[in-house]
């Protein structure tokens, strides 16, 4: 074990923590809130500017900012409000520290998965300019593992203009 293990250690340690201290619903609910959130946002944002000029009457040119953001807001608070109460349904069939543990675990995979995104971003730019040295990632016990993670999860990675980089 190494000092980049120690770095690793400290973000997958705190996922765990939060993972369990929010559980694996508010932790799932947390990833899903966002990604609809953006998605609702941007999908469903030129309509609320038309409906917010019509109804309202506004004119200013932030109007599409400002309808983002409702929708943005709107869909974080009540897929969170959706989470909490299946979270209080599965607290009153006695599966609350099921929910943490789980949660434990998921909280730890997502920071594994972001710190798996940083790894390859640092391997595409190691292409021209060493970072890390290959000594230090070679005896770490966690880079190699962690490193595999995005790409497996996210497969477009590899496809992306960064994915294209780490190939030359």
């Amino acid at each position: 074990m190494n000092y980049i293990d120690i770095i690793f250690l400290v973000p997958l340690l705190w996922g765990l923590y939060k993972g369990f201290s929010k559980g694996l619903i508010i932790e799932a609910a947390s990833i899903i809130a966002l990604g609809l959130a953006v998605w609702g946002g941007i999908k469903f944002s030129d309509f609320l500017t038309g409906y917010m000029r019509e109804h309202f009457e506004w004119t200013t040119k932030y109007l599409p900012v400002i309808a983002f953001a409702t929708l943005f807001l709107g869909i974080l608070i009540g897929v969170y409000a959706i989470a909490r109460l299946i979270e209080r349904l599965v607290k009153a069939v006695s599966l609350g520290f099921v929910n943490k543990l789980a949660g434990g675990l998921f909280g730890m995979l997502k920071f594994g998965l972001i710190l798996s995104v940083i790894i390859f971003v640092l391997n595409a730019i190691e292409k021209n300019i060493q970072i890390i040295p290959s000594e230090v990632k070679q005896k770490s016990l966690l880079y190699e593992p962690i490193g595999k993670i995005a790409p497996i999860i996210i497969p477009g990675l590899r496809e992306s203009k960064l994915g294209e980089l780490m190939k030359k």
